[in-house]
């Protein structure tokens, strides 16, 4: 209490003094994170709530950035009340909590917009539907307009309570929560595995959205509606929300062909819209109660690799990422390569993100060696020591600081950090991303991977032969890229035009099976200056109005032969290894035999006669496709370097690099080779705290397996 009633003082002596301004603007090459004109380094902790221990021992350790509360709070907490006060007084309570252990600290709370549940239960209209029939778990539809501008008006209350209080000049931004777990999914996500899917929203809120879409996207024109949709008698008034049974039908082998199924992806790409505009909505309230001066993060844009149905993704990221409302993003790595000797990749167009000046965070939720001391342990934990631990938090500082961005750590299940040895590994890392605010942040890949995210709208759902090359192609063909030795950046094919001619040697377009004719004419505009075009599975065969395997073969530059399915494997022909992954696919393409083609795999089973990976030098361009998620981290070696690509390292370790940074995390133990773009300096790795060269271009070290060296290049 003594400790309450002192920080309340404090800050009541602080009312005069004006709330600071923060923001997000490029700070050397990246965008970073700014109060009143400052830089101020991007690293925060993450609790469900303030504890003691964590907050005194990281603030003493150099952290003064804390972040906190849960989805499963505001249900148990809503700051909306039946009666309609709105009182947030969990909040309150808690950020003073946090306040008297450490009053100098800052504070992003997540303030989550999901509608509580007794405005569920009294607004049974405005409650998202699911084909599929689940009934569980009622949430309201992100598309209801009542629910849009009556917890519009709670959250406008809500930030406003939060500026006002007597700990508002503490706060550093507002985390806009929504969605299952708050992060922004439409409500799917809960029912990621049901079999059909659930295939939200059709609820009548939706179904007035889509119409509106509809109109929008037709120009209020019936006849091109009628014409789009095949159907000579429909009105927009008359148009339903596809169901279940409609979006799982595939109709060319596994595509959604569009001359028969333009309603499913016109309903995807409204789909994918509304959770764009219900972010934008309460993102836009928190810059307009603040007077811009609180910056908004959003859990959105995540990368594809979880393997569940097209609804529960994030779809619209290229159009969030043109948002004026929307400052920082964030997401927890993948959940699929955190072992150690995994890349621990962090899920977002990264490159992106930063062409739009979006300072993207980390959520580093790997959780430490002490889950495994607890009676009943998340089975996820995969360390058991210290110096495991270690490692992964290595390796998370070495992945944001090689890439100019942001990290939480978190406290997921509480007490992970609770070791002296923990606190001084974090504290060291602080200060290390201190000295990084010193130095260029800027990238300098030569490789850049290109995604087009509404792809999947034109192929049948994932766990199903009519697609089982997007998860190969997230999951596996990812984890190879990790491994070739050079950095290479991440971007949404909406920003190709603007990146073409950033020195780029080598571009891989990863799952740009749908083009719209802009997309398709920035793509073919590459195909100069010797670079190297890396395509897989079916590159532009999806427009708005058809499939088309004449369009792949003027893309790529390879005569293409249909096979009706097959499985998504290859054998090398120089080595005779197998490549790929044990899934059959539909509708796969296989490059016939020609004048220039140079076979690197073939495919396996029914394929084995078939190429599946061939490479064409061009005059102007070299060509390579691959049929399937096998192309590996040698293979793409090879051709980085015949590209000019510049090439850190053949050690088959996890790399990430920019200008001033480089980690390297181990899977296989022994002496590690590094040659750098430039000469530096001084070259230090920071876990050690240990100078390893002195003016150059090139180092060696020895390093164990499972570890992470990040080293700095001045």
């Amino acid at each position: 209490m003594l400790g309450l009633l002192l920080v309340s003082g404090a800050l009541a002596a602080e009312e005069a003094v004006a709330r600071p301004a923060w923001a997000v603007r490029e700070y050397r090459g990246a965008p970073g994170l700014w109060r009143d004109g400052e830089p101020v380094t991007p690293m925060i902790f993450w609790q469900w709530k303030p504890e003691r221990y964590e907050v005194e021992h990281f603030s003493a350790a150099g952290i003064n950035l804390f972040s906190f509360f849960g989805s499963f709070q505001h249900y148990d907490h809503p700051y909306w009340k039946p009666d309609g006060r709105v009182e947030p007084e969990f909040q309150d309570a808690e950020i003073r909590k946090l306040l008297s252990y450490n009053p100098r600290a800052y504070v992003l709370p997540r303030l989550f917009a999901t509608a509580p549940e007794w405005w569920i239960k009294a607004n049974p209209g405005e409650q998202c539907r699911y084909s599929g029939g689940q009934t569980d778990k009622p949430r309201e539809s992100f598309a209801s307009r009542k629910c849009r501008e009556e917890c519009g008006q709670a959250y406008r209350r809500a930030v406003r309570h939060l500026l006002q209080a007597d700990y508002g000049r503490r706060l550093m931004g507002i985390h806009v929560t929504n969605g299952p777990w708050g992060e922004n999914f439409h409500w799917d996500a809960y029912f990621s595995k049901a079999n059909p899917p659930a295939a939200s929203d059709v609820s009548e809120s939706m179904r007035q959205r889509f119409v509106a879409y509809l109109r929008g996207k037709y120009g209020n024109d019936v006849a091109r509606l009628r014409a789009a949709w095949k159907d000579p008698a429909l009105t927009f008034e008359a148009v339903q929300v596809p169901r279940a049974e409609q979006r799982l039908r595939t109709t060319a082998g596994a595509w959604r062909d569009p001359h028969q199924s333009r309603a499913v992806m016109d309903y995807f790409e409204c789909h994918n819209e509304v959770a764009v505009e219900m972010v934008d909505h309460y993102c836009q309230i928190v810059k307009e109660e603040s007077g811009g001066t609180l910056p908004t993060v959003a859990f959105f844009g995540y990368t594809m690799d979880e393997n569940w149905p097209i609804e529960c993704d994030h779809r619209g990221i290229s159009k969030l990422l043109r948002l004026d409302s929307v400052d920082m993003l964030s997401a927890p790595h993948t959940y699929y390569r955190r072992a150690l000797g995994g890349d621990g990749e962090m899920r977002q167009y990264l490159a992106s993100a930063a062409l739009h000046g979006k300072l993207f965070i980390d959520e580093g939720d790997d959780q430490t060696y002490l889950e495994k001391r607890k009676p009943r342990p998340d089975h996820r934990c995969h360390v058991n020591t210290v110096e495991e631990t270690q490692a992964l938090l290595y390796r998370e500082f070495g992945n944001t600081v090689t890439h100019g961005v942001g990290l939480w750590y978190m406290d997921l299940n509480g007490g992970w950090f609770r070791d002296p040895a923990l606190v001084d590994t974090v504290g060291r890392m602080k200060k290390w991303a201190d000295v990084s605010m010193r130095h260029s942040r800027k990238r300098n890949a030569q490789v850049a991977v290109i995604s087009a995210p509404e792809s999947e709208f034109y192929l049948g759902y994932r766990r199903t032969p009519e697609n089982e090359i997007s998860y190969g192609l997230y999951h596996d063909q990812m984890g190879e890229f990790y491994r070739t030795g050079a950095p290479f950046d991440w971007y949404l094919i909406d920003d190709l035009e603007a990146v073409r001619d950033k020195g780029y040697k080598v571009f891989v377009f990863l799952d740009c099976f749908y083009l719209t004719a802009g997309q398709l004419k920035a793509v073919e505009s590459l195909r100069s200056k010797n670079r190297t075009l890396v395509w897989f599975y079916a590159p532009g065969y999806a427009s708005q109005e058809d499939l088309s395997l004449a369009r792949m073969e003027a893309l790529t530059g390879f005569a293409l032969e249909p096979v009706e399915e097959g499985m998504l494997r290859g054998e090398v022909c120089a080595t005779g290894a197998m490549v790929g992954i044990a899934k059959r696919q539909k509708s796969l393409f296989v490059v016939r035999p020609g004048a220039g083609v140079r076979e690197l795999a073939r495919g396996t089973d029914n394929l084995k006669e078939k190429t599946v990976l061939a490479l064409k030098q061009n005059p102007k361009w070299t060509s390579v496709f691959s049929s399937t998620p096998g192309l590996t981290a040698d293979q793409l070696r090879d051709l980085y370097r015949e590209a000019g690509v510049h090439v850190y390292t053949d050690c088959g370790d996890v790399l990430s690099a920019n200008e001033s940074w480089l980690m390297l995390h181990t899977k296989t133990a022994g002496r590690k080779s590094i040659s750098l773009p430039n000469r530096s300096r001084k070259i230090t790795e920071i876990t050690a705290e240990k100078i390893v060269a002195e003016d150059a271009s090139a180092f060696s070290i020895d390093l164990p397996s499972y570890c992470t060296a990040v080293f700095l290049l001045e």
